[in-house]
């Protein structure tokens, strides 16, 4: 209810409020029941503890659980070719995998494919399961993240690098090459090296520089005296 007092005829108005409540005490040792919509989300977000004891039986529970559980002969079977592909492989490249569109991912394979590659994406249980004891065990340190593995027959890293920068999404982490592992920089060192047949061209073509050098120097002593004896004659000619 709000009242105005005028104290004179051109007085400034003061309202006067009074706040009334129509309802009654609120009980707070014994509140009234929430609605039912109410209570329910009250008892779903509920929070509650499990005491120590109540942990010992869950992890119990989960060891047993695993201890039981079946072998999978599916992913035996894709362990086994695993390890066989990084056996036969001569360059395995591991690649963080970021998330990227279907279509994006079936142009990495045609052009993968087409360069005699093929790249997997193989969950770390299943990685543990093929390298375990392995040699090939210290790969397991990449298997944090999303990651992915391309196998090449043969060692095509400056194609493999041009191909992954066409895909931004697949970042090369490290590589196997020659049975040894070496990481991003040195795959980018290796790819610079000319390949096979371009370095034996360039050695065939430094040793016919070389043969042909060793002539001129062997017949210079001879070619100078020849053109130093026609110049005198001609002198002589020229005088009589």
């Amino acid at each position: 209810m709000a009242l105005i007092a005028r104290k004179a005829i051109c007085s400034t108005l003061t309202p006067l409020i009074q706040i009334k409540r129509f309802r009654g005490k609120i009980n707070i040792q014994r509140p009234r029941a929430p609605h039912f919509e109410r209570a329910k989300y009250l008892a779903l977000t509920k929070p509650w503890f499990l005491s120590q004891k109540g942990k010992d039986i869950c992890e119990k529970l989960n060891t047993k659980k695993k201890a039981e559980q079946e072998f999978n002969p599916f992913q035996n079977i894709i362990a086994h070719e695993l390890y066989k592909s990084l056996n036969t492989s001569k360059l395995v490249t591991f690649c963080h995998y970021n998330p990227m569109t279907k279509e994006d991912e079936f142009n990495a394979y045609v052009m993968l494919h087409k360069e005699g590659m093929h790249f997997k994406k193989v969950g770390k249980e299943t990685v543990s399961l093929a390298v375990k004891g392995t040699h090939y065990e210290t790969i397991l340190d990449f298997y944090i993240s999303h990651n992915m593995i391309i196998f090449s027959p043969e060692p095509k890293i400056k194609k493999l690098l041009k191909i992954l920068r066409k895909f931004p999404q697949l970042i090369p982490l490290a590589a196997i090459y020659e049975n040894k592992l070496i990481s991003k920089d040195e795959l980018i060192y290796y790819s610079e090296i000319p390949d096979l047949q371009a370095a034996q061209a360039l050695f065939v073509q430094t040793l016919n520089n070389v043969g042909s050098h060793l002539l001129s120097n062997l017949n210079s002593h001879q070619t100078t005296l020849v053109s130093h004896l026609q110049q005198r004659s001609k002198q002589l000619e020229e005088s009589e």
